[in-house]
């Protein structure tokens, strides 16, 4: 007898609802866990000493621009990102069997690509890109323009509170 998914990974794989209920519905499962790894990891750093890895000068926003800015990291990123990711997640597929392994190795090399502009970014986000990796790869079978855009809606989703968090207040 075959086991039954987890309610998380249940949840994951449910591609029976619409796609717009699906993003509504996974997005705080990338998000809220990612928000509790980046508050850890800021509370951790803050207490050795590495207050560095979390000062925001070091993202390097143009908020002169903040329309520009917002379709950059809002819209552009996550098409970008999702197209890109998708040609990744074919080719493990091709070298690996487990569908667990594949999404971790997609998450794995997002997570270094982001370590390479802001190093504690990767690890922040390693999580975040577990949840794209598998919606893509839950909504691949019903077609690659459901699985792109429902994992580009979450990633959205995702940035824009991002952006909303990290963007220095006046």
């Amino acid at each position: 007898m075959k086991d039954k998914p987890g309610r998380f990974v249940a949840t994951l794989i449910d591609t029976s609802i619409s796609p717009w209920r699906y993003v509504i519905r996974v997005w705080p499962l990338a998000t809220v866990p990612t928000l509790g790894i980046a508050t850890t990891l800021a509370l951790f750093s803050h207490l050795l000493g590495f207050e560095e890895l979390f000062d925001q000068n070091q993202w390097e926003f143009n908020i002169d621009s903040p329309s520009l800015l917002f379709a950059e990291i809002v819209i552009g990123a996550p098409l970008l990102e999702t197209m890109l990711m998708a040609p990744l997640l074919a080719l493990l597929r091709r070298f690996v069997r487990q569908r667990w392994f594949v999404i971790c190795g997609s998450a794995l090399v997002w997570a270094i690509l982001h370590s390479l502009s802001v190093p504690i970014w990767g690890v922040c986000i390693f999580w975040t890109f577990v949840v794209f990796s598998a919606a893509f790869e839950a909504w691949r079978p019903r077609g690659f323009w459901y699985a792109y855009f429902v994992t580009a809606g979450i990633h959205a989703l995702n940035n824009g509170l991002a952006l909303g968090l990290l963007i220095p207040q006046p």
